[in-house]
C-alpha cells in the first residue's frame, strides 16, 4: 500500500519542490540538473508514454476487429498504417544514396541529363557549378527508396566518373529526410488525409459559427460583426470591396447602435440617410476612390487587420494570463500532494 499510495507522492512532492526552488538557487550542480537533468528525465518518461500509448491504441483497435464492433473494418485501415510506419520507421531505411568521385570535367553535361530523368532541375547552370565545384566527391541530389533503384542509377553514371558507390543515410536520421519511404509515408499519405481532415472540419466550424453568432444580445451582435468582418477581410474578395459599401455598413451599424436611445423612427431614419449622403458627399469630394485617399477605416483589410492585431490580441493575452495562473494553481495543488493524477 505503501508504495502505491505514499511513495508516489513522496516522490512528487520532493522533486517538484526541487526543481522549483532550483530556479531560485544560485548553485552550478542544482542550476544544471533544473535546465538539462531534469529535462532529459521528462523526455524519457514522455517517450515511454508516448510508447505505451501507442499500444494501448494499438490493443484497442485489435480488440474492436476481434469483436467486429461498430465501423470495424476502419480499425483494419488504422492496424495496417501503425504496421506499415513501425516498418519504415525502425526495419527498412530506404534512404540510399549515389556518391560519385572524380567525376570526368567533360562529362558534366552529360550526367545532368541522368540527373534531369529522376528529378526536375530547376537551374541546370547552377547545378553544373555546383558539380564542378564538388568534382572529387559529388552526392547525386536524390534519395532513392530502393537499393535496387540507386544500383540501377549508379550503373547509368559509372562511367562518368572514377568511382561510384551506394550507400544508405543513417538509422534514425532516415526518417526526416526527404525521398526515404517514411517520409513519402508523411508527406504523400499522412498530409493528405490531414489536409482532407481540416477541410471536413471546416464545414463543422461554419456551422458551430452559424449557432454561435445568432443575434441574441449585445455581445452576439459584436460576435457576428467582427466574425464576418475577420472572414471578408481575410480573403482577396475582401481588397475588391469598394469604400462606399463599407460606409453605408458603417452608417446602418450606427443607426443599429442609437435605434434603443431614440423612440421616433423618423428621426432615427432621418440621421440614418443624412448619415449616408454626408459619407457619400464627402467620398466624392475627397476622391476616395483612389487607394491613396481612401481612409483606413473604409477599408474591409485594415479593420480586419485591426480587430486581429488589437482587440483579439488583447482577449488572448488575457486567456494566456488565465491559463497560466490556472496552471500554477494546478501544479501547487500537484506539489503539495492535494491532486494525484500520478
Amino acid at each position: 500500500m505503501f508504495l502505491k499510495r505514499q511513495m508516489p507522492t513522496i516522490i512528487a512532492i520532493s522533486v517538484g519542490l526541487f526543481i522549483l526552488f532550483g530556479h531560485f538557487i544560485n548553485y552550478e550542480p542544482i542550476q544544471h540538473f533544473v535546465d538539462n537533468d531534469a529535462t532529459q528525465w521528462f523526455d524519457i518518461i514522455a517517450s515511454f508514454a508516448i510508447f505505451l500509448g501507442a499500444l494501448n491504441m494499438l490493443k484497442l483497435q485489435v480488440l474492436k476487429v476481434a469483436k467486429k464492433q461498430k465501423n470495424w473494418q476502419y480499425s483494419i485501415l488504422a492496424i495496417l498504417g501503425f504496421a506499415f510506419a513501425i516498418f519504415a520507421g525502425f526495419f527498412f531505411r530506404g534512404a540510399n544514396y549515389v556518391n560519385l568521385t572524380e567525376i570526368d570535367p567533360d562529362k558534366v553535361t552529360q550526367l545532368i541529363t541522368h540527373i534531369s530523368t529522376i528529378q526536375d532541375i530547376k537551374d541546370p547552370l547552377l547545378m553544373k557549378k555546383s558539380i564542378n565545384s564538388s568534382l572529387a566527391d559529388y552526392e547525386i541530389p536524390k534519395i532513392f527508396i530502393s537499393r535496387s533503384n540507386a544500383n540501377h542509377f549508379a550503373g547509368l553514371v559509372s562511367g562518368l566518373a572514377t568511382d561510384v558507390t551506394v550507400g544508405s543515410k543513417p538509422w534514425g536520421a532516415h526518417v526526416q529526410i526527404e525521398g526515404s519511404l517514411f517520409s513519402w509515408m508523411f508527406f504523400k499519405v499522412f498530409t493528405p488525409l490531414s489536409s482532407t481532415m481540416f477541410a471536413l472540419l471546416a464545414f463543422f466550424v461554419a456551422s458551430a459559427s452559424y449557432r454561435a453568432f445568432r443575434i441574441r444580445n449585445f455581445e452576439a451582435t459584436l460576435l457576428l460583426v467582427a466574425g464576418i468582418i475577420l472572414m471578408i477581410g481575410r480573403v482577396p474578395v475582401g481588397e475588391l470591396i469598394p469604400w462606399w459599401v463599407v460606409s453605408t455598413l458603417i452608417v446602418f451599424g450606427f443607426g443599429a447602435l442609437i435605434a434603443p436611445l431614440i423612440m421616433d423612427k423618423k428621426i432615427l431614419f432621418g440621421i440614418i440617410f443624412c448619415g449616408f449622403f454626408a459619407s457619400i458627399g464627402l467620398g466624392i469630394i475627397f476622391d476616395w476612390s483612389l487607394a491613396v485617399n481612401t481612409p483606413e477605416i473604409l477599408s474591409i483589410t485594415n479593420i480586419s487587420e485591426w480587430i486581429f492585431d488589437y482587440p483579439t490580441a488583447a482577449g488572448s493575452r488575457a486567456i494566456m494570463i488565465g491559463i497560466a495562473l490556472g496552471i500554477i494553481a494546478t501544479s501547487f495543488r500537484i506539489i503539495l500532494g492535494i491532486e494525484k493524477p500520478f
